[in-house]
C-alpha cells in the first residue's frame, strides 16, 4: 500500500454521524448477502439446534437457526461498529489518518471478535471447549467476512477524499482564473476565440473601425496596436460597468488609470494619455458625464 497514502489525512466530512451510519449500514447489508450466498468456512455447521430452538419459537429447522444466528452475529457487529464510529466522531480534535483508522478498524475488529465469542459459546460449541482457541477461530473468520465491507467502506473513503480534493482544485483554478481575469484583459475575435492578452495597467485604449476592433497597449515601454475582428458593443459588454475600461466615444474606449489630463477647448473635450504615438482621443457628450464622474471619485 502507498506509504504517502497512509500518512494522508481524511477529509472530517467523512466523520460525520450521519455519514458513518450510512457506511454502517452499508457494510452490514454487503455482510449479510456475502455470509447467507457462499456460507464461508461452514461457520454454523456446528450450530446446536435444540439450544437455538430455545430462544425462539420460530425456530423450526437448521435454516431457520442459521438465519437468527446471523441476523444476532451482524446486530452485535452492527452495534459495536457503531458506538465506535460515534465515538471516534465525538472525540476525533483533529483529522486522522489513513494509518491511524486502519488502527482502528483492527481494534473494532478484535472488539467485534471478543462480543461474538462469548455470544456464541453457548450455540456454537460445549461448554468444556477452549474460550481463547474459539476467539483466535472468531477472529480470523470475522476479519475474513468483513474484509469485502470493509473494503468497499475503504473504498468510498478514497473516492470521497479524492472528490473533495478535486472539488479543492476545481475551486483554486477558479480563484486562479478570476485573479488572472482581473490582471489581464483577454479580446475575443467574434467567434469567441481568444486573440490577445494584455495587462490591464498596460492597456492604453481600444478604438474601432468598422467590424474590427484596434487595441492600443504598451509593451516594454512602446505603444503597440493589435486588429482584432469583434465589435465595440461586444467588447464594452465584456469589461462591465464597473471596469476602468470606460467608454468615451463611439469610436473610442480607454483605461481611466491611464489619463493624465481631461482638457476641454473649443474643439470639445479630449484624454490626454501623455505618451508617445499615442493621440488624444476626443469625449462625445453621450459619455462626457461619465468621464467626469470618473475623474471626481
Amino acid at each position: 500500500m502507498n506509504r504517502n497514502l497512509l500518512d494522508q489525512q481524511i477529509p472530517k466530512s467523512i466523520f460525520t454521524t450521519a455519514r458513518q451510519a450510512i457506511i454502517v449500514f452499508a457494510m452490514a447489508v454487503i455482510t449479510v448477502v456475502f455470509v447467507t450466498i457462499f456460507r464461508p468456512f461452514n461457520i454454523y455447521q456446528s450450530l446446536d439446534f435444540l439450544v437455538t430452538q430455545s430462544m425462539a419459537d420460530i425456530i423450526n429447522s437448521t435454516e431457520d437457526a442459521f438465519y437468527l444466528a446471523l441476523a444476532s452475529v451482524v446486530a452485535i457487529g452492527c452495534i459495536i461498529v457503531f458506538i465506535s464510529r460515534i465515538i471516534l466522531v465525538k472525540t476525533m480534535k483533529q483529522r486522522i489518518t489513513y494509518r491511524g483508522f486502519l488502527l482502528w478498524w483492527g481494534i473494532e475488529f478484535v472488539v467485534v471478535a471478543l462480543c461474538i465469542t462469548f455470544w456464541s459459546a453457548s450455540l456454537f460449541h460445549p461448554e468444556n471447549s477452549s474460550i481463547f482457541r474459539l476467539f483466535t477461530k472468531v477472529l480470523g473468520r470475522t476479519t475474513c467476512i468483513l474484509f469485502i465491507p470493509y473494503a468497499f467502506c475503504w473504498l468510498y473513503i478514497i473516492i470521497i477524499d479524492k472528490a473533495s480534493q478535486l472539488k479543492a482544485l476545481r475551486e483554486s483554478i477558479d480563484n486562479n482564473e478570476s485573479a488572472l481575469q482581473r490582471a489581464y484583459i483577454l479580446f475575443y475575435d467574434e467567434h469567441d476565440e481568444m486573440r490577445l492578452s494584455v495587462k490591464r495597467e498596460d492597456l492604453v485604449m481600444i478604438e474601432t473601425a468598422d467590424n474590427y476592433i484596434c487595441v492600443w497597449y504598451l509593451n516594454n515601454g512602446q505603444i503597440k496596436k493589435s486588429m482584432i475582428r469583434n465589435t465595440m458593443k461586444r467588447v464594452a459588454q465584456q469589461m462591465g460597468n464597473n471596469s476602468s475600461i470606460q467608454r468615451c466615444h463611439r469610436s473610442y474606449m480607454v483605461n481611466m488609470d491611464l489619463v493624465k489630463i481631461l482638457r476641454r477647448d473649443k474643439e470639445g473635450v479630449f484624454i490626454e494619455f501623455g505618451i508617445d504615438g499615442v493621440f488624444d482621443v476626443p469625449v462625445s457628450r453621450t459619455y462626457i458625464g461619465g468621464i467626469t464622474e470618473w475623474f471626481t471619485k
